[in-house]
């Protein structure tokens, strides 16, 4: 009889408890102190930062830590909202005329599953890069940590997300309306100069317009034998099929523009992974690299216009 009483009682208590709770409503992830509150005003720039680190930031696969407050500003343009993304968000220049000299981005690498309702689109940021690493991943400009691969090779790979509560500071509220969101569109000739192939527009929010060209064959190797893969397009044909994905997990599409071939990247298991792969011409937005050529890396399923229903 006692041991009943000890449960009903438990029991009542616990329901007291959760009835005390609004149902209604939902954590606020950036009430959590997960960044830091007190770092210092900014003393560089985007565009300046990139260029005082320019030898590890043009030189594939190079990075240096910093052991001084380094600080900048920036807006997330991206994040890993779809999963295409992975453990990254990037950074603009604020206050910059669009397309100039110091309207440039800057890849933040941070190790976490799931970041982007920490840093959300239009979330102004201000980071310290002291106790931090610059330099690039595969020829994009990044700030993060190294790691070693697979392969036993040292890349600069993402900062540890505890990192966040020193080195990363939230500033206002996320506007989704900030002038940063908005895409550059660079004209045919501009894509073509090889004067712009570099560190300094890599990686950037643009836009670009063409007919994706169906794969006949993956010439990436498999993950798994390392060798050639003789994958014909499965179907139905969507952007990133497990049968053609390459060692990064990913496919690439070539999209046929006026200004020339470019690279459409797409990891597989995401929202966008599985959707229609268009057969005319469309508009993609996302965030540009320069790597033998220009890539192209979606941020949501809302970058591709007209969208696919």
């Amino acid at each position: 009889m006692k041991k009943i009483f000890f449960l009903f009682a438990a029991a009542m208590m616990a329901f007291s408890m959760t009835s005390c709770l609004d149902q209604s409503e939902e954590p606020d992830v950036q009430d959590y102190t997960i960044t830091a509150s007190n770092i210092p005003a900014a003393n560089t720039t985007i565009a300046a930062m990139k260029e005082k680190f320019s030898s590890q930031m043009s030189t594939n696969n190079t990075f240096k830590q910093v052991n001084e407050d380094i600080i900048f500003e920036g807006v997330v343009v991206g994040n890993d909202i779809s999963g295409n993304l992975y453990q990254t968000v990037i950074l603009r220049s604020i206050e910059s005329t669009p397309g100039a000299a110091d309207d440039q981005c800057i890849q933040l690498g941070i190790k976490n599953t799931f970041i982007s309702p920490y840093f959300p689109l239009g979330q102004r940021l201000r980071v310290n890069l002291n106790g931090l690493y610059v330099g690039n991943y595969s020829k994009t400009p990044k700030v993060g940590q190294p790691y070693y691969t697979s392969a036993g090779n040292l890349r600069l790979g993402p900062m540890l997300f505890q990192m966040c509560g020193t080195n990363i500071q939230l500033v206002g509220k996320p506007n989704t309306n900030a002038p940063e969101l908005t895409p550059l569109e660079l004209s045919d000739d501009w894509f073509k100069d090889a004067k712009n192939q570099n560190y300094k527009n890599s990686p950037m929010l643009a836009k670009a317009t063409g007919i994706i060209k169906e794969m006949q064959g993956n010439k990436a190797e498999r993950p798994s034998t390392g060798e050639l893969s003789g994958e014909k397009e499965p179907l139905p044909k969507i952007f990133a099929p497990k049968a053609l994905y390459d060692a990064g997990y990913a496919v690439d599409r070539t999209l046929v523009t006026n200004a020339g071939e470019m690279t459409i990247r797409t990891s597989t298991q995401n929202d966008i992974a599985y959707l229609p792969l268009p057969a005319d011409s469309r508009t993609y937005t996302g965030i540009f690299s320069f790597y033998s050529g220009w890539q192209i890396q979606l941020r949501d399923v809302d970058d591709i216009y007209p969208m696919i229903k």
